[in-house]
């Protein structure tokens, strides 16, 4: 019988949440990005934020958890959803190992990985790569008894760099310039894996061409940096490529003569922080302007 509830109830959990709103739900709260509700389940309490920070855990040996866990943060779009469950028909309550196991299957069918399991809480860390992005969180049951689950919790963020509002002005890249040679600029976006230069990037850019314009004798190399993230090669020619992007945008869309920009890219070779995190490969995605 149990087998029969969980076999139900993943298929519920992987269906589009919009076919399970609840009357219960509080209002003005965002749709669960990944998951449709386990049965029962009403939203009682959200929070959305644009772009924060998400700590959680996963094991020192993926799959192994006698080998401990370690913490790690993520950053990005972030979810928080607390639900309660209303007993079920026969007037049951959920099983806090059924919600658990309920969310570790939910996810391998997704695609994703199990980073960790928290028995005891009944509730697990996970990785959901998708197209329209790369989800971390901790989904499962967020209260009740060492065997009942009267509550269920989602924190979930799609992995994304903050948007810069608050960008580099002419005047401090003309003190950049006088001092350092150069600029970092981490207002100049792309889509991962692409060398597109996307529309939030267009305060910067003005910044960039009022500055050139200033200076009109001045000649300047364009330089991409990624992270570690794929091959030296792919990287490299990645790097180049976005440098010749933001050319291509400085010359067609700002009227910068193309003589006095210089593409370059030089991928994963000179970093400003570690690869080992997303925090650290966020800073070395990045654009340089450099005098010449």
């Amino acid at each position: 019988m149990l087998k029969n509830i969980i076999a139900v109830s993943i298929v519920l959990l992987l269906l589009a949440s919009s076919a399970f709103a609840s009357e219960r739900d509080k209002p003005g709260c965002e749709k669960n990005p990944l998951f449709s509700k386990f049965p029962g389940e009403y939203v009682d309490g959200c929070e959305y934020v644009p772009f924060a920070e998400l700590g959680l855990w996963r094991w020192v040996t993926p799959g192994d958890p006698k080998k401990g866990s370690d913490p790690f943060k993520v950053e990005g779009e972030y979810w928080y959803f607390h639900c309660g469950i209303d007993k079920s028909v026969t007037g049951k309550p959920a099983g806090k190992l059924q919600v658990q196991r309920n969310y570790e299957n939910a996810v391998r069918q997704a695609g994703g990985t199990i980073l960790s399991i928290n028995e005891g809480g009944g509730h697990v860390t996970y990785r959901v790569p998708r197209d329209d992005g790369d989800f971390y969180g901790q989904s499962g049951c967020g209260g009740g008894t060492s065997t009942v689950c009267n509550s269920i919790l989602h924190k979930i963020v799609k992995i994304a760099p903050v948007v810069q509002t608050v960008v580099v002005t002419a005047e401090q890249i003309a003190a950049g310039m006088a001092d350092n040679g150069k600029v970092v600029f981490y207002g100049i976006y792309f889509d991962s894996g692409k060398s597109v230069v996307k529309s939030e990037s267009a305060p910067t850019l003005a910044e960039i061409a009022a500055w050139l314009k200033k200076n009109s004798a001045k000649k300047v190399f364009i330089v991409g940096h990624t992270d570690m993230q794929g091959s030296k090669e792919q990287n490299i020619a990645l790097a180049k490529a976005r440098g010749a992007a933001v050319v291509d945008e400085l010359v067609s869309k700002y009227s910068i003569a193309r003589n006095r920009l210089t593409p370059e890219g030089v991928g994963p070779l000179a970093p400003v922080a570690t690869n080992s995190n997303d925090a650290g490969r966020g800073k070395n995605r990045r654009v340089e302007m450099v005098l010449q």
